[in-house]
């Protein structure tokens, strides 16, 4: 069933996303972690990615964890952190608004050659953890999915006032933001797993 996507145009993206994925490569934009991943998606008849994160851990500066908009991050890492890195934030600056200490899990954006496809990779991946997953965009050029881990946790730091969490408690809190990353990345393995074992185009 490849009748509603034009497979010319799916075609054409993922040349230019292929190129853009390599260039990214080159300059650092793509998390090392998941490079093997994608070259193996992009290898597949039916799938390749357009925008991908592996996980991460970030202090937000924001009055809330779910904006964006004045949200600022002020710090950021693809793989587990130290206590000492968030000290030295929280004991050398204070926030604008709040300071929220934020670990995530993987976030990738497929195209699918169909909605058949789509559906199939949708089912696919939940069953490997990324439960909040689905559609997100239809049209002649591919069907685009996002999948989600829902590996996700924040806690709040410290406001404009001053720490509102005990210095002693910051050790657990790195322990479990790290905990949470590495789920994900668990979880992106598998998802490794499944790419790199389907056949190759």
């Amino acid at each position: 069933m490849h009748e509603f996507v034009n497979v010319e145009l799916w075609r054409k993206w993922r040349e230019e996303a292929y190129a853009r994925f390599k260039s990214d490569i080159e300059i650092g934009y793509v998390d090392t972690d998941i490079v093997d991943l994608i070259e193996c998606v992009f290898q597949t008849d039916n799938y390749f990615t357009t925008s991908s994160c592996s996980g991460r851990i970030v202090v937000l500066d924001a009055m809330y964890p779910w904006l964006r908009d004045e949200a600022y991050i002020v710090f950021k890492k693809h793989t587990t952190i130290e206590v000492n890195e968030i000290e030295s934030l929280i004991y050398t600056q204070r926030p604008l608004n709040r300071y929220w200490l934020i670990s995530s899990g993987p976030i990738i954006h497929f195209v699918a050659r169909s909605l058949e496809a789509a559906m199939e990779l949708i089912k696919n991946v939940r069953s490997m953890g990324f439960k909040h997953s689905g559609i997100i965009s239809l049209n002649p050029a591919g069907v685009v999915v996002e999948i989600i881990s829902g590996t996700w946790t924040s806690f709040l730091l410290m406001d404009s006032e001053g720490l509102v969490v005990e210095p002693s408690a910051l050790s657990r809190i790195v322990a479990i933001a790290n905990e949470i990353l590495l789920e994900g990345k668990r979880r992106l393995n598998n998802l490794k797993t499944y790419f790199c074992s389907l056949p190759r185009r």
